[in-house]
């Protein structure tokens, strides 16, 4: 009944953190730093999956586990799901050339992230101050 429970528990912390998508309007409020926009947005994203993957299958691990073996249970669960959690999430964002039917412009760059069951583009542009915002183009 404890692994059931135990179960669903991380079923119920880990859907609606990687089912809620993010949207588009969202992005013009969003700051993309100084450096390399695409890296920096993949980078962020996979460190998100890495503690949500780790949470997840820590609590997984230890509730599959064997009586005796709880502990080692959700160091494995937490390490491979931390892996698996990092790859999945920085596979989301993806640092392509600009497309066919946009011209590319000096100082921006052109982001994908998939989100919402489908991809969506959108360019970036350096700023007088250095910091990489959206440019609205998309």
């Amino acid at each position: 009944m404890k692994t059931i429970l135990a179960i669903a528990a991380a079923v119920a912390v880990t859907v609606p953190t990687l089912a809620v998508p993010q949207f588009a309007a969202a992005q013009s409020a969003r700051s993309y730093g100084s450096g390399d926009v695409c890296r920096s947005e993949q980078k962020r994203k996979a460190n998100q999956g890495t503690i949500i993957g780790g949470l997840s299958g820590a609590l997984l691990g230890g509730a599959v586990a064997g009586n005796g073996a709880k502990t080692e249970g959700a160091v494995l669960g937490g390490v491979v799901g931390a892996v698996a959690g990092h790859q999945i999430a920085k596979g989301r964002v993806k640092c392509v050339d600009y497309p066919r039917r946009v011209q590319a412009r000096r100082d921006c760059r052109w982001v994908n992230e998939y989100y919402g069951g489908r991809n969506h583009g959108f360019e970036v542009c350096r700023g007088r101050d250095g910091t990489w915002r959206p440019s609205g183009r998309g």
